[in-house]
């Protein structure tokens, strides 16, 4: 991702990103929901044993050495090769399989019809949606099925609004459902389906309570960076500002 530097409302500049931030603390699940979402997506649409998974993003690989415990076969990549070396480290630790792989969700390094399911959790706003998009429906074997749970624009927004969130996150633009869902059909999916808009969370930590992190893997004195608490307590203002604009899916499509 490009460095940059964006006005906050505090008048602040970001000296690091919120990606990086993520990257430091070692956050297993910093999506929408964080992993009780995760439990309660494969409580519904549950993985079988057999079934090839690629998850797109995995950042320190909690959800996919979730899914390789249930015995179920896993490739999963991260661009950042610090998400993939702790992703590896929790993999040891947890004692399972997975094939980890430093890749770029816009250009897999699979061939076409490889996996019976892509999971994604809250990326492909962070990459060239579009690209990314077709390539999870590329490296799908017909009849395969896309997860992807992500941040939605739930309502109209000024493009003041726009340009603190988007510019916060290191994205471009934040998507309506309605937007996602013509990204997805425009990519070939079929029978696509959203889980509703839930309310974004008001705090960046509030699953770490109910399913606390058991592997920890924040950077050696992460937690002393004033940096990331500035990133933290920047989130914590944008969001109390305004998550009436924000929501957050999953979405689900079939190839």
């Amino acid at each position: 991702m490009v460095e940059n530097e964006v006005d906050l409302p505090n008048g602040g500049a970001k000296a690091i990103e919120y990606l990086d931030m993520l990257a430091k603390l070692g956050v297993g699940n910093a999506h929408p929901g964080g992993f009780g979402e995760t439990m309660e997506q494969l409580r519904k649409y549950p993985i079988n044993q057999g079934q090839r998974v690629l998850e797109v993003g995995c950042g320190t690989g909690r959800t996919a050495c979730f899914l390789a415990e249930q015995g179920i076969e896993v490739t999963a990549i991260d661009i950042r090769p610090d998400m993939i070396a702790k992703a590896k480290i929790r993999a040891e630790k947890s004692n399972v399989q997975v094939q980890f792989l430093e890749g770029d969700a816009c250009q897999l390094p699979f061939d076409d019809n490889s996996f019976d399911v892509v999971m994604v959790e809250s990326v492909t706003n962070f990459a060239e949606a579009r690209k990314a998009m077709s390539e999870y429906y590329r490296v799908l074997k017909p009849g395969g099925k896309l997860y992807d749970r992500e941040v939605i624009k739930t309502k109209e927004m000024k493009p003041e609004i726009h340009g603190a969130l988007s510019g916060f996150y290191g994205v471009t633009k934040l998507y309506s459902m309605e937007e996602w869902r013509e990204l997805m059909e425009s990519s070939q999916f079929t029978r696509v389906e959203f889980s509703g808009a839930h309310p974004f969370p008001r705090t960046m930590f509030e699953d770490k309570v109910q399913h606390p992190d058991p592997v920890h893997l924040s950077d050696r004195q992460s937690f002393l960076d004033p940096q990331i608490w500035q990133i933290t307590a920047q989130y914590d203002e944008l969001v109390d500002k305004y998550h009436r604009y924000l929501g957050y899916t999953l979405m689900i499509g079939s190839k």
